[in-house]
This record gives C-alpha cells, structure tokens and sequence, in this order.
C-alpha cells in the first residue's frame, strides 16, 4: 500500500472518531464533600455525535481552582505550576516514553484543555479507564504502596532525564517549603501536635497522660528543627518531585484477582526541585496504612530505589545516581518532618468527619488556635493507628525540645 493512500485512511479514521457535536451534557460532584480542599470536582458527561455519524457518550473530569479568600494568590499560582506540568513536563515524558519505546501506562492522566481566565483545567476521566480510588479512611495496603513506589520512582526517573536534557529548568521549582515559614509552622504542625495532646489527655485514657504532657513543647526549638531537617547538602540527589505524594492524589488499575497492577497520579500543583525523598516521606506517612509502614519501611525504600534507577538506566541518563543507602540516610534526616506530618495531619486527612477536620482559612487567621476538629482523634481504632508512632517521635524527637 502507498504512503498516499495510508495517509487517507489515517485522515478518514481520525475523522470518523472525532467529536461533531455535542447533543446533551451533565455536570456532576465528583468527589464527596471534604474529599478536595484546593478545588472543586466536576465529572462532565457528554452525548456526542462521532464524525462518523454514531452517537457516544464521553466523561470527563473538571477541576475547578477555589480562588476566594485569603489564599486567591497561592491558588492561582498553583493553577499555573498545575497547568505548566501538564502542558509541558508531562508531555515531554510521554515524548520519552516514545523514543526509548516504553509501552507502559503513563502514569497521568491527559489533560484535554486548561482556561487560565477561569482556573479551570479538563482532565481525562480515570474512572473511565478502569482506574479508582482507594478510600482515604482505608489507607493504602503493601500491595497498592508497593504499585504506588514504583511509579513514584519511575516518575522520579523520567524527570531527572529531562532536567539532563534541558528541558526542566531546576531554577524554576526552587521555592521554599511552607514549612520553613514561622507563622505556617506554628498555625498547623504545632497547632496540630499540641491539639493531639489535648485529645490524648481528654478521651485517650490515663495511660497517655505522661505522652501527651511531653508533647506540650516550645514553638522556638520546634521550628528550629523542622528548617533544619529542610537544609540540604547542594550535591544530595534532587528532582522535580509531585509534591502533594499521598493515597488522595493517586488512583489504581487491577487484574481480574482485584490486584493493583498500576498507578495513575494527579493534582500536580506542588512541584518543587528538592530531593525526591520528600515525596516519599509524604507517601508513606501520609498514605500508607501505619502498621505496613512501621513493618515494610526498608521493603518500601528499596522498591522505590529500585524502580529510580531502572528508569535512569533505561533512559539513558548519564548522571549520578543515588545508592540505596544515601536515600535511607536522607529519609532518616527527613523523619522528623515525616512523623510530624503523621501526628499533625493524618488524623484529619484519613478521619471519616474529614469534611470538618480541617479549616486552613481559620487555621491561619488564629495561628492554629481554631481550626482542627478534635472528633476525628476520637474515632475507634486511631490509638491502635497512630499511637507506636506516637510514642517513638515523643521519645526520639520531642522531648529534648
């Protein structure tokens, strides 16, 4: 057959099904009440008519920024850095992807349209494609953290080849964490650690008495420590990281034996050129269940390492590569932020009243004196949760503050 006519018939497909017109349409909620704190979810339907002549029926997701009160600027520019991965840096990886003849799943979604007037971006419907969410409330289990860190690592892998080819420019992602900001710090990680000791002295019993006073620490030395844990060495291993890694922000494929067989991330408004070790930290603390955690840290740690430098090799880079033992090292400077992130914010993000566990409005306007919902570290089986965590930071971390 001639190239001509192979051109015709490629037209003629395309052709067939693409969209003509669009006969009805339904905007829905996507997402439960409390499920998004950044923006609101539409899943949007459409009754179409294919070029072809055949009618259809397409999903969509539409993500709508929360632009009003105090936060109107940082969303707004966490619209543009969302819009900027998924314009460019996504893009440019799935044009890797190509090169080297990957067939693997991406692991985003396509982003179909953005409006920067409105904040608004058009996303691919993963539901659509088979991927779900795991309930925040459940956490995610070995198998689904294992999926998680691989694609975590390959995602890791993919941008650090870009960054060596020219096109992620460090410069650009280097923004300061809103943890090294005093009046952030004392609003939420220590409003948070010091509203836990006060659920622990109210409902946790007599025997968390003792725990909870050594969590009634100084703002100073606090602060201190977690801008210290943010000083990096400037030749430590860093990348553009996802920088909102948690089980929320991800969603899985499965095999006919209900196995998760792949990962797809979302919600790229957060990223930073930092070591990816600050992913990690937020993943697992934030998205695995705690007891796999506490019993598959090292499991975990090299499966992520593994699956970075595969994908540095198979991608050709020709840079550095971290070892296993420098990303332990790191995790293990990094574990103070961690298990603050554990005790400040898991509660909220994994309670079943997460609708009102968090007001990050009130939160910042009283310094942390309003905002958190004791509730949540009320609930049945948080103790059991979070309480060997509880223990180790207060013993190793806190009270020599």
């Amino acid at each position: 057959m001639e190239k001509e006519v192979l051109e015709v018939v490629m037209k003629r497909l395309d052709s067939e099904s693409r969209v003509a017109a669009i006969l009805d349409f339904q905007s829905v909620p996507a997402l439960p009440k409390g499920e998004n704190y950044h923006s609101t979810i539409f899943r949007v339907t459409l009754k179409v008519v294919l070029g072809n002549g055949r009618q259809a029926k397409k999903s969509f997701i539409m993500k709508q920024m929360i632009t009003e009160g105090t936060r109107e600027k940082q969303q707004r520019m966490a619209f543009a850095k969302e819009t900027q991965v998924y314009s460019v840096i996504l893009k440019q990886m799935s044009y890797l992807m190509e090169e080297f003849e990957d067939t693997d799943e991406t692991l985003w979604c396509n982003c179909i349209h953005s409006d920067p007037y409105l904040s608004c971006i058009l996303l691919e419907d993963l539901k659509a494609s088979g991927y779900s969410l795991v309930p925040r409330q459940q956490g995610l289990d070995l198998d689904h953290s294992i999926v998680a860190l691989r694609g975590l690592g390959k995602y890791h892998g993919m941008a650090k080849v870009l960054e060596e080819r020219g096109i992620i420019s460090k410069d650009e992602y280097t923004q300061k964490s809103p943890f090294t900001i005093l009046k952030v710090i004392k609003a939420i990680p220590y409003a948070g650690i010091l509203n836990l000791a006060k659920a622990m002295r109210e409902s946790w019993g007599p025997e968390w008495e003792e725990t909870a006073k050594s969590m009634m620490i100084s703002l100073d030395p606090f602060a201190a420590k977690l801008n210290q844990v943010f000083k990096t060495d400037e030749n430590e291993f860093a990348v553009l990281i996802h920088g909102d890694c948690w089980s929320n922000n991800m969603m899985f494929k499965y095999d006919f034996q209900k196995r998760p067989i792949a990962v797809k991330f979302f919600d790229f408004q957060g990223p930073q050129y930092i070591t990816p070790c600050t992913d990690i930290t937020y993943f697992l603390y934030l998205g695995t269940q705690p007891a796999v955690r506490r019993s598959n840290y090292q499991l975990l740690l090299k499966t992520y390492h593994d699956s970075l430098v595969r994908t540095l090799d198979k991608f050709g880079f020709t840079g550095t590569k971290p070892t296993l033992e420098e990303i332990t090292a790191t995790m293990s400077r990094l574990e103070f932020y961690g298990l603050m992130l554990f005790v400040a914010a898991y509660p909220g993000l994994t309670g079943s009243k997460n609708q009102e566990a968090f007001d990050f409005e009130k939160l910042m306007k009283t310094d942390g004196e309003e905002g958190f919902e004791q509730e949540v570290l009320k609930e049945p089986g948080i103790i059991e949760k979070m309480g060997p965590d509880i223990i180790y930071y207060v013993e190793k971390h806190l009270k020599n503050l």
